[in-house]
């Protein structure tokens, strides 16, 4: 196989993948079903209270 040959198919498939990251996919917003993770309170130390 031709170098130039190599090299056109690579960039054809460097295109296809930055195009194909930069479609309009799922609203990553849009979790239905799944439920929200909370976060624990922060405890408070001694230390901060001086």
């Amino acid at each position: 196989m031709s170098k130039k040959l190599l090299y056109t198919l690579l960039a054809g498939a460097l295109s296809l993948s930055v195009l194909g990251a930069c479609s309009e996919g799922s609203d990553p917003a849009d979790t239905e079903g799944v439920d929200p993770v909370e976060e624990a309170p922060a405890e408070e130390t001694e230390e901060a209270d001086e």
